[in-house]
This record gives C-alpha cells, sequence and structure tokens, in this order.
C-alpha cells in the first residue's frame, strides 16, 4: 500500500527548530510522526548536522 508524501515546506522549519532545540533525532521523529531516517536523510538534506563541543572547537590547531 502506497503512503502519502511527506510535506517538506511545513516539516523543515520544526526540524530546524527541534535540532536548535538541541532534540536528537528519535524525539523529533516521535514529535513529527515519521520515521528516524527521515529526519535524519532530510537534516542532512538541510545541512544541519550534530555540534562539536566547545573543548573539541577550541582544541583544532591551525597553522600559522
Amino acid at each position: 500500500m502506497a503512503r502519502e508524501a511527506l510535506n517538506w515546506r511545513e516539516l523543515d522549519p520544526k526540524i530546524r527548530h527541534y535540532a536548535r532545540c538541541g532534540f536528537s533525532i528519535r524525539r523529533q521523529a516521535s514529535k513529527l510522526s515519521i520515521s528516524e531516517i527521515s529526519i535524519k536523510k532530510r537534516r542532512a538534506f538541510l545541512g544541519i548536522t550534530k555540534k562539536k563541543h566547545a573543548a573539541q572547537e577550541n582544541s583544532s590547531h591551525v597553522a600559522s
């Protein structure tokens, strides 16, 4: 049985908001009632990645 296509125009702002709030992919999927893999693929498409911890960002070496 075919399922209805997702309306990403409505979901994208919610996905961005939940990502800024720090919600896990599992929690986002639960709140939006769609699969985790759909959330993960759409976040990759939108360029949303997990943030590095401040210690990891500061430890990178820059060549002078």
